[in-house]
């Protein structure tokens, strides 16, 4: 049913006007590559056909084109090409197809009305229809693909006494993070990924700084609390019930006649004065609002909020889901729309949700984002951060301005902020003596001579702090670094390893950022 197309072919795939891979991937190889990894992950070949299907019967339906009859009435054009195949891959009959789209009912009291839809909100209806179907498809497959990896609990067969089953094993997961995004007209999607961002980068930054705390308690190292930038404001900005954006949005939805123009004017009046929140007269006469993310300010145009929220399915095309004579679809249009129980006096089993208590898109996403932060949070994390040199894709080409603005929208800057306000230097104490022995000659040969034990690296490390100590007080009998003082000490003999930027832990010394640069300075003249 696609031999004969390709991507240019479709209004699914045509949007961009770019259709070259710029990568050298074959997209041939990659199909294949694709297959065998169906095949690896048990999806049997009937499966397999069912899934490639309904892809095309979604490519082949973005095509799908209505005549006008009158201002209120439409009809699916029967002449388009692209219909056939809608029709045989997904198992629906045109007459069927053209009720579901152009027709919808009206139940009051006892009696069902039917009524005519104009051209445009059949349109409305079909990208409804393909993106309920793609969307369901993608469902189907996370969960195939998490059935078949997932350790099965099966039953000790031994029966001996209190082993009822295995324990369950621990589960490696890979999350692929949004990219913050920022774009020339940023939308409601827009809005939904820097949330996401804003959510996740307050679980990096309590990630990082809990990291520090854990390293200095467990080596025994004295510190102070870091400041850390909050971002809270922000997440409380988008999402905060009865005051934040998507809460409004959630309203606007909910209530009848409302429109991206009720919804900005309902922001201007309840966000404005949130310090995050910037709506000037230019903003407000274009409809759009900025966020002070902590990547930077993002402007957002209200139009289509609404409607994208909302994204309803109309009830017509659920029936028309479950209606086909294709199992395959019918299992999708049970994702789409899952059965519920059916009432005691009997009943289908399943009813549309009213106005009141239909999950938007913007709800079903917050949801979906506090049930994974609490995954996270049950887990060990580990970050990889992977920064494009340019925007060419090309090699051998390294943007710096692009690779500090990936850095700084990461937060990975506000990390490595963190930990020079720490103590960004540690070494282990074999290669620390290793390193700053010459320092300290004479001081470790007189240990070595004494009667008393001590560890080389205590001995290296008051020696270097004195010769630090001396530095710090040549010209001034105080100085200042990170807020802490440092004294000149009345016996030149005494030091105060914290003050001077030092630390001994177990396994472990600790240089702050000063104390460091010092050290190098010294050991540069030396050698």
């Amino acid at each position: 049913f696609i031999s004969d197309y390709t991507a240019e072919d479709f209004n699914m795939t045509n949007k961009s006007g770019t259709y070259d891979r710029r990568d050298g991937v074959d997209d041939c190889e990659t199909y294949q590559d694709l297959l065998e990894a169906m095949d690896t992950m048990g999806f049997a070949p009937e499966e397999q056909k069912d899934i490639l299907a309904i892809t095309c019967a979604v490519l082949h339906s973005s095509n799908l084109t209505f005549n006008s009859l009158s201002a209120d009435e439409s009809e699916i054009d029967r002449e388009n090409p692209h219909l056939e195949p809608v029709l045989s891959l997904m198992g629906f009959t045109a007459e069927n197809l053209n009720r579901a789209l152009c027709y919808f009912s009206i139940v009051a009291g006892k009696e069902k009305h039917t009524r005519s839809l104009p051209k445009q909100k059949a349109e409305k209806g079909t990208e409804a229809l393909i993106k309920a179907t793609y969307g369901a498809l993608f469902t189907y497959l996370v969960q195939r693909i998490n059935a078949s990896i997932t350790l099965k609990d099966e039953k000790s067969q031994r029966g001996s006494r209190g082993s009822s089953g295995k324990t369950k094993a621990a589960t490696i997961g890979v999350l692929d993070i949004f990219g913050f995004e920022s774009f020339k007209v940023n939308s409601f999607e827009q809005l939904c990924i820097n949330y996401c961002n804003e959510a996740l980068q307050q679980q990096f930054n309590l990630f990082v700084l809990k990291k520090e705390q854990e390293e200095y308690e467990r080596e025994g190292i004295q510190w102070s609390f870091i400041s850390f930038p909050e971002n809270q404001d922000v997440l409380d900005l988008i999402d905060k019930k009865g005051s934040g954006i998507l809460n409004i949005l959630d309203d606007q939805c909910r209530a009848p006649g409302t429109t991206d123009k009720t919804f900005a004017n309902d922001i201007y009046q309840k966000c404005t004065g949130h310090t995050r929140f910037e709506a000037n007269f230019r903003q407000v006469g274009a409809r759009q609002f900025g966020v002070h993310h902590y990547a930077g300010t993002v402007e957002y145009d209200t139009e289509g909020f609404v409607e994208k929220n909302r994204d309803e399915l109309p009830k017509e095309a659920t029936e028309l889901l479950l209606s086909s004579t294709n199992e395959f679809v019918k299992k999708l249009a049970n994702i789409v729309s899952p059965p519920t129980a059916a009432p005691t006096g009997g009943g289908r089993g399943r009813k549309a949700a009213s106005a009141g208590t239909r999950v938007t898109v913007g709800g079903q996403f917050s949801r979906q984002l506090q049930e994974l932060r609490s995954k996270i949070d049950l887990t060990s994390p580990h970050y990889v951060r992977c920064l494009k040199p340019n925007d060419l894709l090309v090699p051998d080409h390294f943007d710096p301005v692009n690779i500090v603005d990936q850095l700084r929208c990461a937060g990975v800057i506000e990390a490595v902020r963190v930990s020079r306000v720490g103590y960004p230097q540690r070494y282990p104490h074999s290669a620390f003596v290793a390193r700053y022995r010459i320092l300290g000659l004479q001081a470790l040969k007189k240990a070595a001579r004494g009667s008393r034990k001590v560890k080389p690296v205590d001995t290296l490390v008051k020696s270097i702090a004195l010769q630090i100590q001396s530095t710090n007080s040549e010209n001034l009998d105080t100085t200042e670094e990170n807020g802490q003082k440092i004294k000149k000490k009345d016996n030149e003999t005494d030091v105060d390893l914290v003050s001077v930027g030092i630390q001994v832990g177990k396994t472990k010394v600790f240089l702050r950022r000063h104390a460091y640069e010092v050290l190098e300075r010294l050991r540069g003249v030396k050698m």
